[in-house]
């Protein structure tokens, strides 16, 4: 029974460990389209054609803020179950 919990709890971190590099890669992701997205809004006959674009600014998110706390929140289950 021990043995069971401690492969399951292996199991779980491997897990949270690829959950938590995509949560990373998404961040930089979200970071490059940021950068792309003003260096598009530069140039008047561009910005008017992003705008115009279906997803373009889809309301106030705080994508940052939410990143970064289930980076977090996985970082304290992976301490919680490799201990």
């Amino acid at each position: 029974r021990v043995l069971f919990r401690s492969q399951t709890s292996t199991v779980l971190v491997s897990i949270l460990q690829m959950l938590k590099q995509q949560a990373i890669y998404l961040r930089r992701q979200h970071g490059w389209m940021i950068a792309v997205a003003e260096t598009l809004r530069e140039k008047p006959e561009l910005k008017e054609r992003l705008e115009q674009q279906p997803f373009y600014d889809q309301g106030p998110r705080p994508d940052e803020k939410i990143t970064e706390t289930m980076i977090q929140r996985i970082d304290a289950l992976i301490q919680e179950l490799s201990h």
